[in-house]
């Protein structure tokens, strides 16, 4: 076709290069395949890693986050990191000793820098909906530790949430789970003292909080120290009255048990002594007190048979999972000697394992032991330690016979009789939240899915399930 004098010219598409229709097998594109390591070995290396990478490795696979949240895998995680990291206390303490708007809870170990686990500020904007909806930014403002087994920690609470509210919390996964306390009262209930501790009952795996409430009975005994106690379980969500009102001869000098040995919590107290009523008095002996988590039966534990005077002061702590008394100026005279002694559980007979001293402090204390045997001392000059203001932590090392100043805690206040022996781990108790989620409603945040479906047969066969 011609137009004003100039041929256009015809674009012609390309033609496809011919080809067969159907190519050779031989050209067909190959599986890849990747190697993997055994099994075994790859439980091996989990087993190691801390708590932080796991939680990052749930997004490897359904099959990874089938197995990371297994039982099984857990409770070996936790067999294997107790073993290794078991040097730990978690500590709540004050970042400045004068001033109380932070607090800090944190790892102390016998030797280096706290690791912070969270920092509170005590100042933090009370929202208008507490203490109806409950949240975790607003109650860790006045929340003390009452216990740790497993990396769960358990928590009170004071001021407003007192008595309403205990609480699991596993600060390795960010989850808890805020627990209202049983509606069971009776007039004679002196709740503004009562006191919890944590405890586990091995034999169905079941985490057991233990709530010790003085009471004040009838008017001829009604200054007798007295408590009933009450036990919750984690798995049946539910508070029982231990021997249906029935009171124990004990009664607890702080609102948190004072330290945990293997799964019983252990409190220091007032013993009431029932066989002796008629000459019951206030100045009674202090014991030990320990109540079964799986019976709820209270046990006496009392102090060494050795001679006191009137300048002798007892400290039970854990030592290596046994009950230990340090006894401090023993002796029928006054010295500045420091005893250890270490109760058989089979028995019920103390062994003098160690004697130190004189350290040569005006006042001290000895309120904790790291679980590798380190004790913790606290000295001070004045009359109140916490007036003080050159208040000094020391490390004793009974083994080698060492007293060291541990520096690296002394720009904090730490509340050592508030502390635990810690392991990180996985576990996540029935009815536990996201911290930030508490909010969520069922449409939003179903039931958690059973991933065991997806669990590999390898890893099945490596669990022996």
């Amino acid at each position: 076709m011609v137009k004003n004098g100039k041929t256009k010219k015809k674009y012609h598409k390309p033609s496809k290069t011919a080809g067969p229709s159907n190519p050779p097998a031989a050209e067909e594109k190959k599986p890849i395949t990747v190697k993997t390591l055994p099994a075994d070995l790859v439980l091996e290396i989990l087993y190691r890693a801390p708590v932080e990478s796991l939680v990052r490795c749930k997004c490897v696979c359904k099959s990874w986050l089938a197995l990371l949240q297994h039982p099984v895998f857990i409770r070996m995680h936790i067999k294997f990191n107790t073993s290794r990291n078991n040097e730990q206390l978690l500590c709540n303490s004050m970042c400045d000793k004068f001033k109380q708007s932070q607090k800090l809870i944190g790892f102390l170990r016998p030797s280096g820098p706290p690791v912070p686990v969270l920092q509170i500020d005590t100042q933090y904007t009370v929202r208008p909906n507490y203490p109806r909806i409950i949240n975790f930014p607003d109650f860790s403002k006045n929340m003390f530790l009452a216990g740790s087994i497993n990396g769960i920690v358990c928590l009170g609470h004071y001021n407003e949430m007192f008595g309403r509210f205990v609480a699991l919390w596993n600060p390795a996964i960010n989850y808890w789970n805020p627990i209202e306390l049983s509606g069971t009262k009776t007039k004679y209930d002196m709740s503004d003292n009562m006191s919890v501790g944590l405890g586990f009952d091995a034999v169905v795996d079941d985490f057991r909080i233990i709530r010790i409430v003085p009471v004040a009975l009838p008017p001829r005994y009604e200054h007798f120290r007295w408590s009933r106690v009450e036990i919750y379980s984690a798995n049946r969500d539910v508070w029982e009255d231990v021997d249906k009102g029935g009171v124990i001869p004990f009664w607890p000098k702080l609102r948190h048990c004072n330290f945990i040995i293997k799964g019983v919590p252990y409190w220091v107290g007032i013993d009431a002594q029932p066989g002796e009523l008629v000459s019951f008095t206030p100045d009674q002996l202090e014991i030990l007190g320990r109540i079964d988590p799986y019976t709820g039966l209270f046990k006496r534990v009392l102090y060494p048979k050795h001679i006191k005077n009137q300048s002798t002061l007892v400290h039970p702590l854990n030592f290596r999972d046994s009950v230990a008394a340090l006894i401090q100026s023993p002796g029928e005279h006054p010295n500045e000697m420091v005893d250890l002694y270490v109760r058989d559980e089979n028995t019920a007979s103390w062994t003098k394992m160690y004697s130190f001293g004189p350290l040569g402090f005006e006042r001290m204390r000895i309120p904790q032991c790291f679980s590798t045997g380190e004790i913790v001392i606290e000295a001070w000059t004045g009359n109140n330690i916490h007036a003080s203001p050159d208040q000094v932590t020391y490390i004793y090392d009974p083994e080698h016979s060492i007293v060291l100043r541990f520096k690296e805690i002394d720009t904090l206040n730490p509340f050592w009789y508030e502390s635990y022996s810690h392991v990180e781990s996985l576990v996540c108790v029935k009815g536990m939240v996201q911290i930030g989620k508490e909010r969520r409603d069922k449409k939003t945040n179903p039931k958690m899915k059973d991933w065991t479906e997806f669990l590999s047969k390898d890893f099945e066969s490596v669990l022996h399930l």
